[in-house]
């Protein structure tokens, strides 16, 4: 088994945006580097000024460069790319959409970093690479590596981030066992805590139990990601018995539809009959209610 550890620059952060530099490295099963790509390659696109403020690759850098599928690092991660090998990425999610703009679609066993630090590691701050490289101390191994492998260590370039994550993922090899991670980000995996929003850092079984229409509110938002939206409905299901209902919007939010009927049941007839978008729960304790006081 070879172990890739790769991250990649890009020209910025949307749908529209392209690889412009791409870096791994290769260890074996020992974690010694066998092999290390790092190239800059030409995007189709120029590089937007807020990813340049970022990364610091300018337009100059990239002159006379190839396009990434023409360069060899990416052909020989099409020769890595089979089952047998082991990916290893920080938020794999955004690299591996970039890669697939190239052609590239990936056939090794997959590690996400930032998922395997979001689902065990809720309650100790940031799971950023960065933050975790001054958190758990990462930063005292790099000088000896990079020395050996001639990199000068710097923030946000591609390569330095690979050497950042080879230390991250030895570290949470130390605590966790390589199939057991595989395995659990082979599918969605049900987090313990919030990790953003108003609710960030509270756990979720807490906050369906109390302010439910918050999390019906993240499940209907965009680009809420398969592990998030798996921990709502697990908790949304785990606490239905116990839940308290509330109406999460309008002139009546934060009120039960008990609390409503009393004062204003027409309110409650017309979030039935007029709210398409009124979720399946909401509009069974409305429903409930109204039948209540016929």
């Amino acid at each position: 088994m070879k172990i890739i550890l790769l991250d990649t620059e890009t020209t910025g952060m949307f749908e529209k945006d392209r690889i412009c530099q791409l870096s791994y490295l290769v260890l074996d099963e020992e974690f010694e580097v066998e092999e290390v790509h790092n190239e800059l390659c030409i995007p189709p696109l120029p590089i937007s000024y807020e990813a340049m403020a970022i990364h610091h690759i300018t337009p100059e850098m990239l002159e006379g460069k190839l396009s990434c599928v023409q360069t060899k690092a990416y052909k020989r991660l099409l020769e890595l790319n089979t089952s047998h090998n082991l990916l290893v990425i920080q938020n794999a999610a955004f690299d591996l959409s970039m890669l697939s703009k190239e052609g590239f679609t990936n056939e090794m066993n997959l590690i996400d970093t930032f998922r395997i630090l979001r689902a065990y590691y809720p309650s100790e701050g940031s799971f950023s690479l960065q933050f975790k490289r001054y958190q758990w101390g990462l930063y005292k191994q790099e000088h000896t590596l990079a020395k050996k492998l001639g990199i000068t260590i710097q923030a946000h370039d591609a390569l330095s981030d690979v050497i950042v994550l080879k230390h991250l993922f030895e570290r949470l090899c130390e605590e966790h066992s390589i199939p057991h991670m595989v395995v659990v980000c082979s599918e969605p995996m049900v987090l313990t805590h919030i990790p953003y929003g108003k609710h960030k850092g509270k756990k979720f079984l807490d906050v369906a139990r109390t302010e439910r229409q918050d999390l019906h509110a993240m499940l209907s938002s965009n680009g809420v990601d398969e592990d998030v939206k798996a921990s709502i409905l697990q908790a949304l299901e785990a606490t239905r018995d116990q839940a308290i209902i509330t109406i999460g919007f309008g002139k009546y939010a934060g009120k039960t539809p008990l609390e409503v009927l009393e004062i204003d049941r027409n309110y409650l007839i017309w979030m039935v009959n007029k709210m398409d978008n009124l979720n399946a729960e909401l509009k069974e304790a409305v429903e409930k209610a109204l039948v209540s006081y016929p």
